[in-house]
């Protein structure tokens, strides 16, 4: 929990200017599935001493985003603060469904750890990070994984965690707006993609909950930071309003940041009283 506590103050760093020096390692090849290679950006501090590490996965409505997409507002203060940053891709739908991208960034999670001499990475001090669809991503797979088998700690910005909830919200936020709940659920095009169907059936309930990350909450997980914008008409802040509270009842560590206003997406959290979720 330490660590997590560390990165969550780091995020105010931005208030500092000092040049950053970090090397660049790209395209790197952490699995090929299927004849598909995954890769990697690897963003390393040089020191002496193994580094602590976040490892980002992005967003894109499951649908579409790359490894490029780093976050500057928070690559550049965590780097500054002596951080390693290592951003991945992992296979989009609708080529692929649940749990395929899910399985892809434990994949990540692995090859990180296994290599983490050739990184310079300190393997007990890896955080996993993420935004909207990545947030949902990084937020299962800290639930999912073991104790002493997984990271150190989890952020998930505004993120999905709870499927059978979000789709029986009325009325729907998906998409950027507000509607009536659909007939067939509230689920949005790109969590459509990636569950595999579009509508809420006794059967597809099931699978609501096998995807969702409240479903996965144990206890001895890993210290989960969340941060969400009041006003998010993507992904309500609900969403992370009920991982707290399952991660709480647990006996887990979990913090939400709630940003005032804030709409879906941390471009949007502009307005100088939107600025605490960076020393958070």
């Amino acid at each position: 929990m330490k660590l997590l506590l560390t990165i969550a103050a780091l995020l105010v760093a931005n208030t500092c200017n000092a040049q950053v020096s970090y090397e660049t390692e790209k395209d790197i090849e952490f699995a090929n599935v299927d004849g598909v290679s995954l890769k990697l950006d690897a963003y390393l501090r040089p020191s002496e001493t193994p580094m602590p590490c976040i490892i980002y996965v992005h967003g894109g409505g499951f649908t579409s985003g790359d490894k490029s997409q780093i976050q500057g507002p928070i690559f550049e203060p965590l780097m500054k603060l002596g951080f390693s940053y290592i951003s991945i891709n992992y296979r989009l739908a609708p080529d692929v469904q649940y749990p395929v991208l899910t399985d892809d960034v434990e994949r990540a999670v692995e090859f990180i750890k296994a290599n983490a001499k050739r990184f310079n990475i300190n393997p007990d001090k890896l955080v996993l990070m993420g935004d909207s669809a990545g947030g949902l991503l990084v937020s299962y797979v800290g639930a999912k994984h073991k104790p002493g088998n997984g990271v150190a700690g989890v952020i998930s910005f505004f993120g999905e965690h709870d499927l059978v909830t979000r789709a029986s919200e009325n009325p729907c936020a998906v998409d950027g707006k507000t509607i009536p709940r659909p007939k067939g659920g509230c689920i949005s095009g790109g969590l459509a993609a990636y569950l595999g169907f579009k509508e809420v059936t006794e059967t597809t309930k099931k699978t609501l909950a096998a995807a969702s990350c409240v479903t996965h909450v144990h206890k001895d997980m890993p210290p989960y930071l969340l941060l969400h914008g009041t006003r998010d008409y993507g992904v309500p802040i609900e969403q992370s309003i009920s991982m707290q509270q399952k991660m709480q009842q647990a006996g887990n560590y979990c913090r939400l940041v709630s940003v005032v206003a804030g709409n879906h997406g941390i471009g949007s959290w502009s307005q100088p009283g939107q600025q605490h979720y960076k020393t958070a």
